[in-house]
């Protein structure tokens, strides 16, 4: 093949590929328009800032997980995605801020329970904000965060007692009580708004909303082989005998 030719097959190349048809996308999430959850996103304000420290693998794997949702919906919020915070520019900028009274959101000994504990045991300076640092990931990742974050592993912690298991339908939980991060924060935003630390009269409830449109979306995907999943196609009602049977799972019969 020739120069000319190279060059006459790849304009065709070209060609043929700027003419295949192109997924819409929304401008807000990036994702296509039929995975879009924008309009069931409802925000409202809060007292407290949020800020979700997110584990890169989740924020690879998650385009529009719980943390997204939860921080698309909480206009105080932001999200920082990393694994050790210890160096990180924005996180220090925040923890320096004299603004803000830090804590993060993670259970321990010594954090104050905003579900049992007297408001009077937790010391928030009347002229400060509070400032919320919530661990994105799985409770593996979670713990290396904690354990490798110097800046944010000795700062006050607060935690909550849940009463209620999640309603993340379709992602295996470690315990019955483990929630989702977008649970998390709901349900501590119902704690401190109990004890005067916010005051959302029901505001909270919408990242529920939001957070059911989604569940809804995943479980519908699931359940519709004409979408692949992120191993491929799903093979929904295969036939039995068309079946591969791994060859640790065989058994053999000897006559």
């Amino acid at each position: 093949m020739n120069k000319e030719e190279y060059l006459k097959r790849k304009k065709a190349q070209q060609k043929e590929f700027e003419e295949l048809p192109r997924r819409s996308k929304c401008f807000s999430c990036y994702r296509p328009l039929n995975a879009c959850l924008c309009n069931h996103i409802s925000s409202f304000d809060t007292k407290a800032k949020f800020v979700l420290l997110m584990h890169i693998k989740e924020a690879r794997r998650e385009k529009l997980g719980t943390g997204r949702i939860t921080a698309a919906t909480l206009t105080n919020s932001e999200v920082i995605v990393g694994v050790d915070f210890t160096e990180d520019t924005r996180v220090n900028e925040l923890l320096c801020d004299p603004r803000y009274y830090p804590v993060v959101l993670y259970p321990g000994d010594e954090a104050y329970n905003v579900s049992v504990d007297p408001i009077e045991k937790f010391p928030l300076p009347p002229e400060k904000e509070l400032l919320i640092f919530v661990i994105d990931g799985t409770w593996p990742c979670a713990k290396k965060m904690m354990k490798e974050s110097s800046n944010i592993r000795h700062l006050p912690r607060i935690m909550f007692s849940p009463n209620k298991k999640s309603n993340f339908l379709i992602k295996h939980q470690p315990d019955e009580l483990c929630l989702s991060t977008l649970e998390s924060i709901h349900f501590l935003l119902q704690e401190m708004d109990k004890v005067g630390l916010e005051n959302l009269e029901g505001k909270e409830d919408r990242l529920l909303g939001s957070f059911g449109a989604h569940v809804e979306f995943q479980l519908k995907c699931s359940s519709d082989p004409t979408i692949p999943s992120n191993r491929g196609r799903k093979r929904i009602n295969r036939p039995e005998e068309m079946k591969i049977i791994p060859k640790r799972h065989r058994k053999f019969v000897i006559d």
